[in-house]
């Protein structure tokens, strides 16, 4: 049973890694870091194009042609920005509330003892408050306030144990 759960997350991604010792001590270094859910938001799998389009197409076709011709025209004015933003920041709120809840599944599972978050700070504005509300007793959260989700198992373990976060992996010994 694995003490360290790793999470590493942006607002289109969030991968929720358990830190394994070898099956094998021998011939295995271990503990390794195995992936054990990943998550998306739907939000964020569609391109932009696809889920924000301007209603009144033709509204600006007219303009540019009107523009062209050398038409002195109003410029035209769409309040879809703050629209936008408010949609995204509840969009990343709902994701954040998934993850959390989803990592809550897990310790509850598998009783981590340490929680190592990575996250973009922009993900960790939303993190912060589902975990204050989710996450009780004895664990011990670290936060890393770094984009790392792209990041292999390996190169992630490693990173995080070169900055004291978890364990490092043994070495290999060689047969004697």
């Amino acid at each position: 049973m694995s003490e360290y759960c790793v999470v590493v997350a942006e607002v289109a991604r969030a991968r929720i890694f358990t830190l394994e010792p070898p099956e094998v001590p021998e011939f295995d270094p271990g503990p390794k870091l195995i992936e054990r859910k990943s998550l998306a938001n739907p939000q964020h799998v569609a391109q932009e194009s696809e889920y924000w389009t301007e209603t009144r197409r033709g509204a600006h076709r007219e303009h540019t042609a009107a523009q062209r011709a050398g038409q002195v025209v109003g410029i035209p004015h769409h309040n879809y920005d703050e629209h936008r933003d408010q949609n995204e920041r509840q969009n990343n709120k709902a994701f954040a509330k998934d993850l959390v809840s989803e990592l809550d599944r897990m310790i509850a599972a598998n009783g981590f003892r340490h929680v190592v978050l990575c996250a973009e700070k922009q993900m960790l504005g939303y993190l912060r408050p589902q975990i204050s509300s989710h996450l009780h007793g004895d664990i011990d959260l670290r936060e890393v306030p770094k984009d790392l989700a792209n990041l292999s198992p390996h190169a992630l373990h490693r990173k995080l144990a070169n900055e004291g976060f978890l364990p490092a992996q043994k070495k290999r010994v060689p047969p004697a």
